[in-house]
């Protein structure tokens, strides 16, 4: 486009003038805008991270913390299994111990047994034959006491008549 006269150019550069003022002025605010907008958003960056940086370190501690007592858990846990089963050992030791005492006390209980037992029937025996041989004596006594009884009843008869 072109103008003819130097004022219409004037005032035409004139309001080209203002129009580019008022661009720069709306830029220059838009760019302040921005620039405060960008500034909040790299401070609520910051805190974020930061916070951000806050609950990994306590996540770690707590992470660290957990590891550090489960591992205190499953040593004490070993522990408690390791004397627990040396326990175990000792009972089964011990057991086998008065399984085998108990054994040798019953093979001389019964060996006892066995011996009282013989010495019982020696002792039947014995007096069995004691009982016969007194049964015997008693019936050479009776026999005896038979013919002096008679051998007396007989004799008073022959002095008498």
């Amino acid at each position: 486009m072109q103008i003819a006269l130097p004022e219409d150019r004037i005032k035409y550069l004139e309001s080209q003038t203002q129009a580019l003022e008022m661009q720069l002025a709306y830029r220059s605010e838009a760019t302040a805008n921005a620039v405060a907008e960008s500034e909040t958003i790299r401070e609520e960056l910051a805190d974020a991270t930061q916070k951000y940086e806050g609950e990994k370190k306590m996540s770690m501690d707590v992470t660290r913390s957990m590891t550090r007592q489960y591992k205190g858990m499953q040593e004490e846990l070993l522990n408690k299994i390791t004397e627990r089963e040396r326990i175990v050992e000792t009972l089964k030791d011990e057991l086998e111990t008065l399984k085998r005492v108990q054994k040798e006390e019953i093979a001389k209980k019964d060996e006892i047994i066995q011996c009282k037992d013989a010495q019982a029937e020696k002792h039947r025996i014995e007096t069995e034959n004691m009982c016969k041989q007194f049964a015997g004596m008693l019936v050479d006594a009776r026999i005896k006491i038979v013919n002096h009884t008679q051998a007396s009843d007989v004799a008073p008869a022959k002095t008498s008549c």
